[in-house]
């Protein structure tokens, strides 16, 4: 009976201890028509209400610390996108510029050649109106010198005539002298006739070889100038085409080290994100562990208090039940209360020894269950890291092959562009041909210049002055 109410006595719960209670005042303030007015509410809560109060303060306080890093992220992030913006529009003007230089520096050049073939034509013809003079002065003077000796010529024949009629007979001489001198003035004339007549054909080819040479030497310098002009036009083109296809890569590298920013920007915002997330956990899990310390210490600190009074109780109850079952003497009781407290003692002991393997236990659960918050959350984070850099390795390889389609499709219309522009020079260079060749065909006139008019005359008598 007496071991039956040891363990009755051992299975009784133990004394639940009483909540403390606090008081959680509160001030708030407002400003009512100008004037500042304030309200304090008092309320008593429980050591739990107490801990849920403190536990929600800590989570919106995390809220607010969260919400703080995501707009300084969007901040930094509007900043970023007004430099590319300012960036992109710098790049687009200074392209913009590099093609109009590019573009004025060739006309300039083509402006400058057309003058100076200008100047050579001019010139040129300057020099062939002067040697067209000077080469009919020089064929004049030795026609002139021909025709006096042909004169002399003339005169000796006529002497050589009246020779002939002095050797005749007296009788004869008058009637022959005036025949042989209507013969001979016949002859003189004819003969003088198609003298000047060959010198004046002379002079005329003489002219029309000088002219033809002159024409040669035009269109020699129209097609050297020409084919300046087209090889200026290609380079043109070239230059502008390799203008086009370095400003493309350029603007590709610009888009492409942007959209590295971009990312580098979320990942530090990420990292950023990452490393308040781990405070934030820090702090929890240090939290867990002082609420837990703080516990297992009330425990601890309220477990000698229980077991005495447990333990009087106990012991009361023991002392009350000998007392109804008395069955032995005064000696035999007091061994029976001291064996009571002996185990009693054990008890507790043994009470005090589950409660601390208990808290060991407790504690190592929660430094476990921390460890695999933190352990879950560093898995969260590196798996969003992950998938950062793959989206950003996705992402720029998709830009590098929309930019090597772009490429593509720019490269297959240069082509025609390339072959209409040889097209259009040749066209130029059949044009300017054609027009030589009709004004060879041309009796008497000189080819002109498909840039300018100019024209050839023919010879006169006024250029031997």
């Amino acid at each position: 009976a007496d071991y039956g109410q040891l363990a009755l006595l051992s299975s009784l719960p133990p004394q639940d201890s009483r909540l403390q209670k606090k008081t959680l005042k509160r001030t708030r303030k407002f400003v009512v028509d100008g004037v500042e007015v304030s309200v304090t509410t008092s309320k008593i809560i429980s050591e739990d209400e107490k801990k849920d109060e403190e536990m929600r303060f800590l989570r919106r306080q995390e809220l607010r610390e969260l919400r703080l890093l995501q707009k300084e992220e969007h901040r930094n992030q509007a900043q970023l996108n007004s430099k590319h913006q300012l960036q992109q529009e710098q790049m687009l003007r200074r392209f913009e510029q590099e093609m109009m230089a590019k573009k004025k520096f060739y006309d300039t050049e083509l402006e400058n050649l057309e003058r100076q073939q200008k100047q050579q034509i001019e010139r040129m013809e300057q020099e062939h109106g002067l040697r067209r003079r000077e080469e009919a002065k020089r064929i004049r003077l030795e026609q002139e010198r021909d025709h006096t000796r042909f004169l002399e010529q003339l005169k000796q024949m006529k002497k050589e005539v009246k020779n002939e009629v002095e050797k005749l007979p007296r009788q004869q001489r008058k009637g022959n002298l005036k025949a042989k001198m209507d013969d001979f003035t016949q002859k003189k004339q004819t003969m003088e006739q198609e003298f000047l007549a060959k010198q004046k054909e002379d002079l005329e080819q003489a002219m029309k070889n000088i002219i033809a040479q002159n024409k040669r030497e035009i269109c020699d310098k129209e097609r050297e100038c020409l084919n300046k002009k087209q090889q200026l036009m290609r380079d043109r083109e070239a230059s502008i085409w390799d203008l086009e296809e370095r400003q493309q890569q350029e603007k590709h590298q610009l888009i492409k080290q942007q959209l590295k920013d971009q990312y580098f920007l979320q990942r530090h915002e990420l990292l950023r994100k990452h490393e308040k997330e781990r405070e934030q956990m820090q702090r929890y899990n240090q939290r867990m562990l002082e609420q837990l310390k703080v516990r297992q210490q009330q425990e601890r600190a309220r477990l000698p208090k229980i077991q005495r009074s447990e333990g009087k109780t106990r012991m009361a109850m023991y002392k009350k039940s000998l007392h109804i079952h008395s069955s032995g003497s005064a000696s035999e009781q007091r061994e029976k209360i001291k064996q009571f407290a002996l185990q009693e003692e054990k008890r507790q002991k043994a009470e005090r020894l589950h409660q601390q393997q208990k808290h060991e236990s407790q504690m190592k659960d929660m430094q476990a269950q921390c460890e695999s918050n933190t352990n879950e959350l560093q898995h969260l984070q590196n798996e969003k890291c992950h998938l950062l850099i793959e989206h950003e390795t996705q992402k720029l390889k998709s830009l590098d092959e929309s930019h090597n389609q772009h490429m593509k499709e720019w490269r297959d219309k240069l082509r025609p562009r390339k072959k209409a522009l040889e097209d259009e020079l040749n066209q130029k260079k059949r044009e300017q041909e054609m027009f030589f060749k009709l004004s060879e065909e041309a009796d008497g006139q000189v080819p002109v210049s498909p840039t300018k008019h100019a024209k050839f005359v023919p010879f006169s008598s006024s250029e031997s002055l």
